[in-house]
């Protein structure tokens, strides 16, 4: 029996078409980056190497609803976000 991740058709679902669910301002500088089941909500971890991690949160909302909308179905109920540290 193969090993798959519980969300991994979804995260990749979402990581193949972040160009078409976000506009291309915010598909720029930010990425998905793994998807969580956290307390019975499924997080999605979006990652950014830019120092508006902050002012990328504000957004977040907009992205959770872009996503939603793109699999017309509450995939996404909390997104978190971390800064990609680059050696």
């Amino acid at each position: 029996k193969p090993l798959r991740k519980k969300h991994g058709g979804v995260l990749l679902e979402i990581k193949f078409n972040w160009e078409k669910i976000l506009d291309s301002e915010l598909s720029s500088i930010c990425f998905a980056n793994s998807l969580k089941k956290i307390n019975d909500k499924n997080v999605l971890i979006v990652t950014s190497d830019k120092n508006n991690i902050l002012e990328l949160s504000y957004s977040s909302d907009k992205i959770k609803e872009q996503i939603n909308n793109f699999f017309n179905s509450p995939i996404i109920d909390q997104i978190k976000f971390k800064k990609f540290l680059q050696n």
